[in-house]
Order: structure tokens, then C-alpha cells, then sequence
């Protein structure tokens, strides 16, 4: 029921600073409600040079970094902020994690990466374990989490919420009968 984050070396320096602006960038695009609470700004995630969000803590520095971090599932918008940073670090940070993720009983990837692809225009971002291939390909997915963002009436977006959330449930049920059928 948790998320595994191994963490193997430091990134560089370069991979740090994409990194950075890459959560940066998110953290601003993302609807308030969907940000970690507390946090008004984006710096605040990087307060003394490590990133420190819901649940899990990286540093370009070796000795900070925990080797090992679990992160136990939060709310619906702590999950869904967790993992779009952990794409982003599996992605701007190669070599220095590895994620583990019991699928089977929590969201998956697919939803995050069609938001982080759309939104950070990076069309070449991959998630860090199993995506429902149907699913990436879903044009309702795609358009429920780009309204989400880029809705002009700020009343719909506890809509598109619960539709994300929802979506979240029903891709968590397919993958369990995927995994019986298989």
C-alpha cells in the first residue's frame, strides 16, 4: 500500500537544476487544491537546497538523501502531487532512484504522465513502472486533466476533480483484473 523510493546516487548538477525548474514549472500549473498544504510557493519546496514534499525528501547532496523512503498514500491531491514529481525524478534524474509502487491497490502512472506531458510540453516523459497503454491513448482522460488546469470558470474544477479521482479507482480496477487474468 506504500510507494518504495530507493535512492541509488545524487543527480548532477544539470540534472538537479531540470529537475528544479521542471517542479518548479508543475507547482505553479497545478490548481491550488492540488498543491501540498501549507505551501504558497514553489521555493518553499526547496528550502534549504532539497526538494521537501508530501511524504519524501531528495537532495543534490548524497549525505541528505535517505537511502531508503516509503511514502504511504496521503488524500487524493498529496498522491497525485507525489506522483508527478516521482516522474519527474525518474526522468530528469536518471540513475539516482528506483520506485517501487504496489499498482494493484493504488493510482496508477497514467494519469500524472498525460498531465506532466501536456502541461510541461515533454512529450518524452516515461513513468517509472506499468502504464495502461489504453489508457495513455484515452482522449477523455487527457481532456478532464487538461480542464482540470486550464478551466476558465474555477467552479468546474471540483468536477474535473472527482472525475480524475474516479478515474484513478476504475484504471486501479483494471489493472486487478489484468493481473487475474494474466
Amino acid at each position: 500500500m506504500s510507494t518504495t523510493v530507493y535512492f541509488d546516487a545524487p543527480p548532477s548538477q544539470d540534472a538537479w537544476i531540470d529537475f528544479t525548474l521542471a517542479v518548479t514549472e508543475m507547482f505553479w500549473l497545478l490548481p491550488a487544491s492540488a498543491r501540498p498544504a501549507g505551501i504558497d510557493v514553489a521555493g518553499q519546496l526547496f528550502a534549504g537546497g532539497a526538494f521537501a514534499g508530501p511524504g519524501i525528501r531528495l537532495s543534490s547532496w548524497p549525505a541528505d538523501n535517505l537511502p531508503v523512503q516509503k511514502i504511504v498514500p496521503g488524500d487524493e491531491a498529496s498522491d497525485f502531487f507525489n506522483r508527478l514529481v516521482l516522474i519527474l525524478i525518474h526522468n530528469l534524474c536518471p540513475g539516482c532512484v528506483r520506485i517501487e509502487r504496489e499498482l494493484s491497490s493504488q493510482s496508477g502512472w497514467e494519469q500524472p504522465l498525460i498531465w506532466l506531458r501536456h502541461h510541461l510540453q515533454r512529450p518524452a516523459l516515461s513513468a517509472p513502472g506499468y502504464v495502461d497503454a489504453a489508457a495513455m491513448g484515452d482522449n477523455s482522460i487527457r481532456l478532464h486533466l487538461e480542464r482540470y488546469r486550464d478551466s476558465l470558470c474555477h467552479a468546474d474544477l471540483p468536477y474535473h476533480w472527482q472525475v480524475i479521482t474516479w478515474m484513478d479507482e476504475v484504471l486501479s480496477q483494471r489493472r486487478k483484473l489484468t493481473q487475474r487474468v494474466a
